[in-house]
């Protein structure tokens, strides 16, 4: 009896279990519904919200008849005209309360004739409005669009690299429907006659702009009359091959390129809100790049290492490369403005052609010729004599070249090396001293003969008659 008593109890503890089991499957199983709804909310959200950029009002302009006012809205942006649904309001600004004047609203439609399919309008009558009473109207519109499905994939796939995202916000595109936008202008209604705006104005802080070929250069355009960004459109009317960068703004937009060549350039600012277009040009003006110290040598020779100085006065070492050219190197493009080569091994030419910014600077380049150090060189008459002391100049050619011997061969009683070589490039310059040997039979004349061998090997010979002094 006790033991039947302990095998319900068990049973009873079991079902306990099993039912628990269940109700928290349920519950885990609604906690994982729960969390794939926000998920989907969370991208419905994402997806309403940059779709909706997509799309944009741009401004508003008014065109006056003697009866009506054509009003203008343009939008910009990836949605299907056909689904475009938009109200005007105008909202009087101050008006005298006895005047009783009130919000008006008016249906836009597509404009007819207009390429971009982008231009829409309302048609006003004037005898809506108290023209006597000076009343300005502050507009603004709101509309509704459906997204077009492939142009919004298009910009969706400029701004993601990962074409999962793309296509979740794609999907998610039959849930999101119609967009809705609004917009206040910034322009106000003038009934009577147009939209009252400051006068439109640009102008440049540098009419002539003198720049370094290859230098970065910019001009500060200012602008006036425009309150809203969205109301400026500034372009390069002339000269846009000669502008690198064009940034819009106010009351300062900026325009900006490199010195590659002269020019003017002419940029065209328009006020949306009301079609005003001025232009402003200035002029462009290149100089040629100057040697901080320009090339001299023409020549090097085999064994000697290079070292070229590229560097462009103004213009930044950061900004500056080499390209090293020729037959008798390897070619290739060094960053900065020194082009450093290990010893020459073979005669031809080299040739350095100075970068900015990668391309090539006008006249700024140079060649060597690379050949074989020559012997040295003997002046044939001395460049200097005192009583029988004569003084040579010998030259030996090569940066890694030198006088290794002086042999007397005749006529010669002492001789010996006057100070240090003088370098220049890759000529070293001896002054050397000789001392005449007395003739024998106290003759008039002595010959002398000596040779000057050098580190590479090569040897020069001299022989030559003078008259000896006693």
């Amino acid at each position: 009896m006790a033991g039947q008593k302990k095998f319900q109890a068990r049973v009873e503890v079991y079902f306990i279990i099993y039912i628990a089991t269940i109700v928290s499957f349920f519950a885990i199983e609604g906690e994982v519904k729960h969390f794939k709804d926000s998920q989907k909310k969370i991208l419905l959200e994402v997806s309403k919200d940059k779709i909706q950029n997509l799309v944009t009002i741009r401004n508003a302009t008014d065109l006056h008849s003697k009866d009506s006012i054509s009003l203008k809205v343009q939008l910009d942006g990836a949605f299907e005209k056909d689904s475009f649904e938009g109200t005007v309001h105008l909202n009087p600004i101050d008006a005298p309360e006895e005047l009783n004047l009130k919000e008006l609203s008016y249906a836009l439609a597509a404009k007819n004739n207009d390429p971009d399919n982008k231009t829409f309008m309302a048609l006003i009558p004037k005898s809506d409005f108290d023209l006597k009473s000076d009343v300005l109207y502050r507009m603004s519109a709101d509309i509704s669009v459906m997204p077009d499905e492939k142009l919004v994939e298009q910009e969706l796939s400029k701004s993601y690299s990962e074409k999962l995202i793309v296509q979740k916000i794609m999907d998610a595109m039959t849930d999101v429907g119609k967009i809705s936008l609004e917009k206040k202008f910034q322009n106000t209604l003038d009934p009577t006659g147009g939209a009252i705006q400051a006068p439109f104005t640009i102008t440049v802080d540098r009419p002539k702009v003198s720049i370094v070929e290859g230098l970065p250069w910019e001009v500060r355009v200012i602008i006036g009359g425009i309150a809203d960004i969205d109301d400026l459109e500034l372009t390069a009317l002339k000269g846009s091959e000669l502008v690198g960068k064009l940034e819009s703004g106010i009351p300062v937009a900026l325009v900006a390129g490199r010195g590659r060549k002269d020019g003017r350039i002419t940029l065209r600012g328009t006020r949306l809100s009301d079609e005003v277009a001025v232009d402003v040009d200035f002029e462009l003006q290149v100089r040629p790049p100057v040697w901080v110290k320009k090339p001299s040598e023409t020549e090097a020779y085999v064994g000697d290492p290079i070292l070229f100085e590229g560097a462009l006065r103004d213009i930044p070492s950061s900004e500056t490369s080499i390209r090293v050219g020729g037959t008798a190197v390897r070619g290739g493009i060094m960053p900065g403005t020194l082009a450093q080569l290990s010893n020459l091994t073979e005669e031809g030419n080299v040739s350095f052609q100075v970068l900015v910014d990668g391309r090539e600077v006008k006249g700024m380049s140079h060649t060597l010729s690379v050949i074989k150090p020559p012997a040295p060189k003997i002046s044939t008459n001395p460049v200097g004599r005192d009583g029988n002391f004569l003084t040579f100049e010998i030259v030996t050619y090569g940066k890694n070249n030198a006088i290794r011997r002086f042999r007397k061969k005749g006529g010669i009683g002492s001789n010996r090396q006057l100070g240090e070589a003088q370098i220049l490039g890759s000529r070293k310059i001896y002054r050397w001293e000789v001392e005449l040997e007395e003739p024998f039979e106290k003759a008039e004349t002595q010959e002398i003969k000596f040779s000057v061998d050098d580190e590479n090997k090569t040897v020069e010979d001299y022989r030559k008659i003078f008259i000896y002094n006693y």
